[in-house]
This record gives structure tokens, sequence and C-alpha cells, in this order.
């Protein structure tokens, strides 16, 4: 399974991090979507095809936010 985690020093255009909340785009089908630590326990899988899988632990200062996918 492929993994992108979220370098807080270089986003790409359709990533970003602030709180603990961490925005990130499906790699199946491109659908931007964010995920949250405290609203979905900091994991939410693609709410457009399910394929892919953003993850959230922490702050961009002091966490880490990936997403994978199949």
């Amino acid at each position: 399974m492929p993994i992108r985690t979220l370098d807080p020093a270089a986003f790409g255009q359709d990533e970003d991090w602030e709180g603990n909340n961490a925005a990130f785009r499906c790699p199946a089908c491109w659908k931007v979507f964010v995920v949250s630590a405290l609203i979905h326990g900091g994991q939410r899988s693609c709410p457009a095809c399910g394929k892919s899988t953003g993850h959230i632990e922490g702050t961009k200062d002091s966490g880490r936010a990936w997403i994978e996918w199949e």
C-alpha cells in the first residue's frame, strides 16, 4: 500500500495542514478531502471513492499526517 507523508515545509498545491486538520487529494479519484483528529478521530477514507485513507496525529509542529491508498 503506497503512503505519502505531508511535509510541513513543502506542501503541494493540493495539500494543507492547520492545527489538527489536514487536507489531502485522493490519488485514486483526485477528490480533495479534510481529515480532522478531533472530528474524525484522526482517520478518514476518501468520501468519493473510499480507495484512500488520510491520517493525522498531533499538529504540524509536532505530529504526522499521511495518506495511504490501494
